[in-house]
């Protein structure tokens, strides 16, 4: 089903009418992404339904197969363009949050104006907070789904997480190892299994500590070579970075 979904979302961006009839053919999944994602129900009428439908076909023309299915990754673009939108229109209720005062032809007094900027402020810093946290969330979603095919959930990495020091770089290197070799990456997306033999063998890596990560090891791979910037940024120190 997905597979077939991916080779439509490809021969759509090529071809006006398939790009008409495969967004028709996702309408509802589109209008139930934009409530959601809204906290209301939206219908074609509203500004959110325009707004996820752009969106919808931006990820039409930035899709290929190395991001994951289609739908997951076309639903995030969706919600993150209702957050932003969201945003904005809060940036702006901000900027125009005056003193009642000046509607009479008086001026805003100084402390009236500090005031302001305070609120403003910490509005901004509040929905900037709620936004990161949403899209936080919608990347923990994506990604919970996509590991599904792998037999375990984002959830299961409670207890698969590797504590140690030592243990967190050998791990680490089975990570880089896989991202920087094209034939590793494509055995472990087709067949949902560690290349742990492979590892263990051409790299010197411990057998039973690949084998007890496993979990770790692939969610960690899949999330670096895909489309999670804000979970890749909990795993910096598999880069080097830190």
């Amino acid at each position: 089903m997905s597979e077939n979904t991916n080779k439509e979302a490809l021969l759509a961006a090529k071809d006006e009418q398939k790009r008409s009839d495969f967004i028709a053919k996702y309408e509802q999944a589109i209008l139930r992404t934009a409530s959601s994602s809204s906290h209301k129900y939206v219908t074609k009428e509203e500004d959110e339904w325009s707004i996820a439908l752009v969106a919808f076909s931006k990820a039409i023309d930035s899709y290929s197969e190395d991001k994951g299915d289609f739908l997951p990754f076309a639903m995030m673009l969706v919600k993150r363009a209702l957050i932003d939108y969201y945003r904005q229109n809060k940036k702006h209720e901000n900027e125009l949050s005056i003193s009642p005062n000046i509607m009479n032809g008086g001026q805003q007094s100084e402390e009236d104006l500090s005031l302001h900027k305070e609120i403003s402020k910490a509005s901004l810093e509040k929905e900037s907070n709620l936004s990161k946290e949403l899209l936080l969330k919608d990347e923990i979603e994506g990604a919970n789904e996509m590991l599904k095919e792998y037999g375990f959930s984002f959830y299961d990495l409670t207890k698969a997480s590797p504590k140690q020091d030592k243990t967190k770089e050998i791990c680490a290197e089975a990570i880089r190892c896989i991202l920087n070799n094209k034939a590793y990456l494509e055995e472990l997306e087709a067949k949902k299994k560690l290349p742990i033999k492979a590892l263990s063998k051409e790299h010197d890596l411990s057998k039973k500590i690949l084998d007890r990560y496993r979990k770790y090891i692939i969610m960690a791979v899949l999330i670096l070579s895909k489309d999670y910037p804000l979970l890749a940024a909990y795993l910096k120190f598999v880069r080097k970075e830190e």
